[in-house]
């Protein structure tokens, strides 16, 4: 959060109560959370969110993520950490007091509407301090969200963007919208300081009254998926962090922060720090959070499961019989998007694998074929193509006796 909070805190704790809205959503939450959200929000991973925080972002006592060497030494981390998932990452420039500096762009495409962006962000940098609430804890829910998504299939293309000089007046985030001025992006939904709680065990959503269909969303999704974390909706001209580069620009976007966020004494101060307290950070709550955020995501996008034609977030019989029915088609339309997992527009066995796997995910047990027709395979009576691929039981890309034995043994209860 930039230098300029502490006038802005002031401007917001003189206004009146009628300039705001408070609330917590209560009543007004859906009941139940999709059958796919379930599924994919309960991928992340607190233990992999702390190993970025803690390992990767330079977050301990005497650690310094404003300007320097270990700025830079985590910006690399996150830029690899990224192309783990198989994203496309780019370093993008922007200038800054005649200094080069450079936000970190993730891409992953998107499958039915490709065309339509949307955005994941977080500033990277520090007030020259460790910065582990302000802003490692935001930058480690980007990641983590684009470890969990990358793996998934995305209607809109996502692009997972950690700003740098945002501590400067949102330099970074301003250029990065200057620059996809272009791109169709529906919305934004960025993250400032997720992970200390001051009591309330809740988080702040500001944005403007024009982003409030993503902002009730976002709020909804806590909700749903939450596990008991509050949601509060502060509607107004909140300039203090990333979202508003974006909103500036007409795009609704909001920004998550973590309720009373001015009651953190550690705030822009070198204590910022994961070791300074055992419960500084509260992993259990950014976990609820994660929970949260991938479940707004795979609703809103939206994401579901490879493989999974209904998206009923069960790859099961019913999508191995469609898997049949794409087999050879061209995966332009529909729900034979579903099986494309290379995106080479057609479905066939280079798709056999990835969805083998899905499969044996969401149901203890392979898709098998039935007995009979194995049998022609191995034979060599039957030469179908999907046939041959659902053959290969054992996932050594060939049919033939190796398959046996795990075929039989697949059979048992």
């Amino acid at each position: 959060m930039n230098r300029r909070c502490a006038a802005i805190r002031g401007r917001i704790f003189s206004r009146s109560v009628g300039l705001w809205i408070w609330a917590a959503l209560v009543a007004s939450i859906p009941a139940a959370a999709s059958q796919p959200g379930q599924v994919i929000s309960q991928q992340t991973s607190s233990a992999v969110y702390q190993h970025y925080l803690e390992d990767l972002l330079y977050t301990h006592l005497g650690d310094n993520r404003g300007f320097g060497a270990q700025h830079d030494l985590a910006r690399a981390n996150i830029v690899s950490t990224l192309e783990s998932f198989g994203l496309s990452v780019a370093l993008e420039p922007f200038v800054y007091n005649s200094v080069t500096y450079y936000n970190i762009v993730a891409t992953q495409p998107g499958t039915d509407n490709p065309s339509q962006t949307v955005v994941v962000g977080a500033h990277f940098d520090s007030v020259n301090n460790p910065g582990a609430d302000d802003n490692a804890t935001g930058t480690a829910l980007v990641m983590e969200m684009a470890r969990v998504l990358s793996q998934h299939r995305s209607s809109r293309r996502i692009r997972y963007c950690l700003f740098d000089r945002e501590e400067q007046g949102r330099r970074g985030s301003i250029a990065y919208v200057a620059a996809h001025g272009a791109d169709n992006t529906v919305w934004a939904l960025t993250a400032d300081m997720v992970g200390h709680d001051s009591g309330a065990y809740g988080m702040d959503l500001y944005s403007r009254a024009s982003s409030s269909v993503v902002t009730n969303g976002v709020a909804a999704a806590i909700g749903q998926y939450g596990g008991g974390l509050s949601a509060f909706l502060n509607f107004g001209n909140y300039s203090f962090s990333d979202h508003w580069s974006f909103e500036s620009a007409n795009i609704p976007a909001v920004v998550i922060i973590e309720r009373s966020y001015q009651l953190n004494t550690h705030y822009h101060q070198s204590t910022d720090a994961v070791d300074i307290s055992p419960g500084y950070i509260k992993y259990p709550m950014v976990a609820d959070l994660s929970r949260s955020a991938l479940g707004y995501m795979v609703d809103t996008v939206p994401v579901s499961l490879w493989g999974d034609s209904d998206n009923d977030g069960d790859v099961d019989a019913v999508d191995t019989i469609a898997f049949r029915s794409c087999f050879g088609a061209g995966a332009v339309s529909g729900a034979c998007y579903a099986f494309d997992r290379n995106l080479d527009g057609v479905v066939n066995c280079l798709d056999w694998p990835a969805f083998r796997v899905a499969h044996l995910a969401s149901s203890g047990a392979l898709p098998l074929p039935d007995l009979q027709v194995f049998v022609d395979v191995l034979i060599g009576t039957n030469t179908s193509a999907v046939d041959v691929c659902m053959s290969d039981v054992n996932g050594d890309n060939t049919a033939n006796g190796a398959d046996i034995a795990p075929y039989l043994q697949s059979l048992l209860p």
